[in-house]
């Protein structure tokens, strides 16, 4: 099918019509299908689960413990989400969380503070890391690819350190370990706490100056600094931003647990990248948004509760989690592209 294309020619040269190739079915097919890609595969994984195991898969418990596994995860990726739409990166949020971890811990088992003050005093130590790496990222210039891997060396160093060489620390107070065991209309509090996080996230990233400035500077740094962005100070509030979140989750995963051990972070490191980057190629954005963060959050842990409900090997799921980001990065590349 061909479909006719008015032109207007300027110089004071009438309209001229030329003939342009139109939509075909198949092309209309195609861009359907890698629009709603990541959505289609995602239900399709729902159903393949739930065809193997449908007496486990298929229940409300499995249900809140897919959302309680994937609170960590959707906290740390709305953080990233932000990073990520200044156009840096951030690896060094396992560090931040080790660090905040046991300094909370060891304001109870050693200072004897209650849960209010250990909290405070995690989410300033997320924070006060993400001041630092937004410093060394935003004002000197520096590659934030190379700082914060160097930074989340030393985060984990000092958390080390701090723990007596990484040993385990599990004196904590019951109102802190309460900040996770309890419930509120069935739901666990973490998926609460997540949620929480995540409107937050995306009220900033959608109706605020500081969300809208976010996004220009993603797009083009230069044309942003020369439209009078403070490019510097926007990315150091989003440095500062991922801290937070770090911060929390290192909460609710000690909390969990009781305790700290110098591996509290572990799993979590591409989980959250895998999160973010879902969100470009869900309903082919374009862009990181917090929308499809949250859906790629979910996918990431239904997909790990999914695997070990089938009897996978742990292995498995690294290989196939880490397929999976090698897949979103080429449909969000496609996504970017035609942005």
């Amino acid at each position: 099918m061909e479909t006719e294309t008015n032109i207007k020619v300027d110089g004071g040269g009438s309209a001229a019509s030329v003939t342009a190739p139109g939509g075909t079915g198949r092309g209309t097919l195609l861009g359907l299908l890698e629009k709603y890609a990541t959505v289609i595969g995602f239900i399709a994984m729902i159903v393949v689960f739930y065809l193997e195991r449908p007496g486990v898969f298929g229940t409300w418990d499995n249900a809140r413990s897919i959302l309680e596994l994937a609170a960590p995860i959707l906290i740390l990726a709305a953080g990233l989400t932000v990073v990520l739409s200044n156009g840096e990166f951030d690896l060094s949020f396992p560090g931040v969380v080790g660090l905040s971890a046991v300094v909370a811990v060891q304001m109870m088992s050693d200072h004897g503070a209650n849960a209010f003050i250990a909290v405070i005093v995690a989410l300033a130590v997320g924070v006060g890391c993400g001041l630092v790496a937004g410093i060394l990222v935003a004002f000197q210039r520096a590659s934030s690819f190379i700082v914060t891997l160097a930074l989340q060396t030393i985060w984990t160093g000092v958390a080390l350190g701090l723990s007596g060489g990484g040993t385990t620390i599990a004196d904590v107070t019951e109102g802190y370990i309460s900040l996770t065991f309890n419930r509120v209309w069935e739901i666990p509090l973490p998926v609460i706490y997540a949620a929480a996080v995540i409107f937050f996230a995306f009220v900033i990233m959608r109706w605020t100056v500081f969300g809208r400035q976010t996004m220009a500077i993603g797009s083009n740094p230069v044309a942003a600094r020369l439209a009078g962005i403070r490019v510097g100070l926007t990315r150091l509030w989003g440095f500062a931003l991922m801290g937070l979140c770090s911060g929390i989750a290192a909460v609710i995963l000690s909390s969990q647990t009781g305790q700290y051990s110098p591996d509290i972070a572990g799993g979590l490191f591409i989980p959250p990248f895998v999160a973010a980057f879902f969100g470009i190629s869900v309903l082919a954005a374009g862009h990181f948004n917090v929308v499809g963060t949250t859906v790629g959050a979910l996918f990431v842990a239904t997909l790990q509760t999914g695997l070990t409900i089938v009897g996978a090997s742990s292995y498995i799921a690294n290989i196939v989690i880490g397929s999976v980001l090698i897949v979103i990065l080429f449909v969000a590349a496609q996504s970017r592209s035609k942005a």
